[in-house]
This record gives structure tokens, sequence and C-alpha cells, in this order.
């Protein structure tokens, strides 16, 4: 990039580019830019199973994994009079989980303050979380979307249409606040009954999609999994979920970016020092956002 120019002076960062155009940030937008704000657990004490934090100033997504074990869950049933709403009725079947792994995606609203959003994600995996840059599955569970198109949609949208934000967000303690819509979170994934909302709202559940494409014949339909897990409690560690083909840490950036926010940076070791031609567009791109 040839040609450019970039004056500090002062407080101001300025760019000049060949064709004559300049531009100005101030150096504390610069700075937060190469190397922005980390979020500690700021006097939150995060919820068990909580792994990762993935931070931003006006974003935040919780990376929480949940144990393999045997659920019993409300299930659609298949005599039921409505696939899903209030005239639906449900059966009680217990089944075998993998790891599970709920990105909880809280953001900051016009109170200026982190609010759980309806954004939420959910996938499978087969062991403990290690590394953001470990790929997940897909999660075979109704009321997890799997949308026609991937563009502008969550990947494995948890559909939390019954959970009502609006009494918990209004809490003014942070730590309350955040911990109260976590919780709600996973208490509307398990307890408020898988039906299918999502074959009707969206194109189709994990679940529908897990069974269509023939992942395994433990799992071909709900009363599979359940006679499989009642055989081997463990079995679903063992099962080939549908891939995702991306790690925690591209679906997080996917997150991020989707809220209009910067992507997860890696470890520091990880990370490259930014050519002349990068910082030139980090301040192009700042410059922009700040019109």
């Amino acid at each position: 990039m040839s040609g450019e120019k970039i004056t500090i002076q002062g407080k101001s960062v300025e760019v000049t580019t060949p064709e004559g155009v300049t531009v100005r940030i101030s150096v504390a937008e610069l700075m937060d830019c190469l190397a922005p704000g980390r979020m500690d657990t700021c006097g939150i004490v995060l919820p068990d199973k909580v792994k990762s934090i993935a931070p931003n100033r006006s974003l935040a997504v919780w990376v929480y994994q949940m144990p393999p074990r045997v659920m019993s869950l409300k299930w659609v049933a298949g005599d039921s009079a409505m696939p899903f709403g209030p005239g639906a009725s449900y059966r009680t079947v217990r089944l075998a989980m993998p790891y599970v792994l709920v990105l909880a995606v809280f953001s900051q609203g016009n109170g200026q303050k982190l609010c759980l959003t309806h954004s939420n994600e959910c996938f499978f995996m087969d062991r403990p979380l290690r590394s953001l840059d470990e790929q997940p599955c897909y999660p075979a569970l109704l009321n997890c979307s799997k949308f026609s198109t991937e563009a502008g949609h969550p990947l494995s949208w948890i559909c939390t249409a019954r959970l009502n934000l609006k009494a918990i967000n209004a809490i003014e303690d942070d730590s309350e606040r955040l911990r109260a819509g976590f919780g709600a979170l996973i208490d509307c994934l398990w307890n408020t009954g898988f039906n299918l909302s999502s074959e009707h709202h969206e194109e189709t559940s994990w679940f529908s999609e897990t069974v269509r494409r023939g992942v395994d014949t433990r799992v071909a339909g709900v009363e599979a999994w359940e006679a499989a897990t009642l055989e081997d409690p463990m079995f679903a560690l063992t099962v080939p979920w549908i891939p995702t083909g991306r790690s925690v840490r591209q679906i997080v950036d996917r997150i991020l970016a989707g809220h209009g926010a910067r992507r997860l940076a890696r470890p520091r070791s990880q990370a490259a020092s930014p050519s002349v031609a990068q910082l030139v567009r980090m301040i192009l791109r700042q410059a922009q956002r700040g019109k």
C-alpha cells in the first residue's frame, strides 16, 4: 500500500490515501482496535460449567458445556393434537446426551448494560472442550433450528419464543441480571418441552435433520434413542453427529460479526503483528463507523 501516510500527533491518528483522502480518529480508538478491552468477570460469579467468555465492548458470548448424562425431557407425543403451541401434548422420554455446548449471547442495549438476547445457539460434542479451535457438531434436538440459508441466521438457534426476558433484563445488578438470564436460557432449552415449532417456523430442527440424514440407527427416531439409552447410557458419545465444519472460535466470530462486533482474538502468542496495510484499513473502517 505505497503512498499511504499514517500520522500520530497529540491525541489523533491521521491517514492520508494516495487519492488525497484524509481520515482522522483518536489514539484511544486506534488502541481499542489494536488491543480491545478484555472482559474480566467484573465481579460476576460465573455459573458452573461456563468454559470461556468471548468479550466485546457491546457484546459477550458465554461458552457453556454440560457433561454427558441421561436426561428426562418433555417430548411432543406422537398422537399430539397440535405439533406445537398450547394445544400440544407431551410425554416424558429419557435420552442419553453427549457433551452439550450452549453459546449464550449477551448484548448491550440502549440502557448500556449487558442483557441476554434471543440469539443463543446449541451444539453437541463428544469430548470436553479444551480449545476454542475444536469443532462441535449440530445437536439432534427439537427446537434447535436449522434455517434454509445460513446467511443472516444462527447456525443452531435455540428457540426462545417462550422466554420472557423483559423482567430479567430489568434487573439492575449486573451479576444478578446475567446469571438470571443465563439460568432462564438453560431452563428454556431443557424444560419448556421439545416440539415441532422449528419444523413449522424455520426450515427444520437439527433432530429432524439428523433423522433425515440417517446419521445412526440408534437415533433414527426418539423411540430408537430411548432404546439405545437403556442399553448404553453413554452411547451418545459414539454417535457421528452432523459436523458443523467450524471451530467454536469461528462460530463465536460469526455471532460477533452478526451483531456488528469485532472478531474473537486469538491468544496474543498466536496473533501476528498488524502490517501497515492492515493498520490503514483498520483506521479507515473505524473512521467510517464514527460517521
